[in-house]
């Protein structure tokens, strides 16, 4: 029988997610997998050996180290159809490390940066054509983490006069949250086992407090407690994201709703990110730097480490579905004279009329409840 992550490891994922967003800014980010980051730190959590450093890895994982490398072999054990996961680690061919690398990351010698290219490329279907650290002649130790995604709508949606999609089934409900108040949920049907969840609240709830609703509506997805047509109890009126009519229209007989049915449609934009974060503070990193930084020889510390985390992300949500890759790459450099990297590079081509969330979560298996990717829409047309 496969492995299935326990309920409380995916939570923590999500928690992961929240405090990741919260401690960076990353609130609105254009896309972001927090899981491809989580993936990378669970996976060599059991090189934290120093007792403060464990328990900072741990609290930043949400679960204890070994569960949560663990958790990380049950995920890749057994893959989810839509989810593409893999990792991958690189040492310098001359160095012979004190320890193996603990945890499910297969180790190599170190290679090019086109050989990382091509490895970026092959694990994210090709989405992330380049791999998001740099490699030279100081880069000691490498570790990376890859997460891809795609999944399809069941019936390639419409668009209206306007260019936005048109979507008339799957999942739409108002949503009552403690955080935003009330939010519009729009989810296409797909037969991927992913849900992309597409989240809008009133207009000036700040970001921060969108994404805590969105955790609120993904909880309730996850619980079986939302459902299509969901909204709160009372007469359903205009709101800030929806309008309410009623008329007689003329429909084909054979495809006719009932008389007094309630039909939902949602408009839904198009649009494409991409992104490059520097995660070196995020929680959990440094502690797992200086673990793994603890395998190398001594000579190979003599200097002191450089380290760094960076993650590159991309997506697009259009009329056929959801299409989105991370590589999050740990590496560890021989100090010395400064060196330089590309930063933050983002270019961002979305159409909408108004600031919403995004998040892709997988169901089912070992993978059921992981938050995939988190997408902040916000560009106008």
């Amino acid at each position: 029988m496969s492995p299935v992550l326990d309920s409380g490891t995916a939570a923590a994922l999500r928690d992961h997610a929240a405090r990741l967003r919260d401690r960076l800014g990353l609130s609105e980010a254009p896309i972001l997998s927090a899981t491809g980051l989580w993936l990378l730190l669970a996976a060599v959590a059991e090189s934290a050996t120093d007792r403060t450093d464990r328990r900072a890895l741990e609290e930043a994982l949400g679960v204890p180290a070994a569960d949560a490398t663990a958790a990380v072999t049950a995920l890749l054990a057994d893959p989810h159809p839509a989810v593409g996961a893999a990792l991958g680690g690189w040492v310098r061919p001359e160095l012979a490390l004190r320890a193996p690398v603990p945890g499910p990351v297969p180790v190599g010698p170190l290679p090019g940066q086109a050989a990382l290219d091509a490895w970026a490329r092959e694990h994210t279907h090709g989405l992330v054509e380049t791999f998001p650290a740099d490699v030279d002649d100081r880069t000691l130790l490498l570790l990376a983490s890859a997460l891809v995604t795609e999944p399809r709508w069941r019936t390639r949606l419409t668009t209206d006069p306007d260019g936005r999609l048109l979507l008339e089934d799957g999942l739409q409900a108002l949503v009552a949250t403690e955080a935003a108040g009330v939010v519009a949920v729009a989810c296409p049907p797909t037969d991927d086992a992913v849900d992309v969840l597409s989240v809008v609240a009133a207009p000036g709830v700040p970001a921060a407090e969108v994404w805590r609703a969105v955790d609120e509506v993904v909880a309730r997805r996850l619980g079986g407690a939302l459902a299509h047509g969901d909204r709160p109890a009372g007469p359903l009126s205009d709101g800030h994201a929806w309008r309410v009519s009623e008329g007689v229209e003329s429909f084909v007989a054979a495809r006719a709703p009932e008389d007094g049915a309630e039909l939902w449609s949602s408009r839904l934009p198009v649009w494409k990110a991409d992104a490059r974060h520097d995660l070196t503070a995020a929680p959990g990193v440094a502690e797992v730097g200086r673990g793994v930084a603890g395998l190398l020889p001594a000579e190979a510390l003599r200097d002191g480490i450089d380290l760094q985390c960076v993650q590159a992300a991309v997506a697009s949500y259009d009329a056929d579905g959801f299409r989105a890759a991370a590589v999050t790459a740990l590496s560890m450099r021989a100090a010395g004279m400064p060196s330089y990297v590309d930063r933050r590079v983002r270019r961002v081509e979305m159409t909408f009329d108004r600031p919403h969330a995004v998040i892709a979560v997988a169901r089912g298996g070992a993978w059921d409840g992981v938050p995939l990717f988190h997408a902040w829409v916000t560009m106008t047309a």
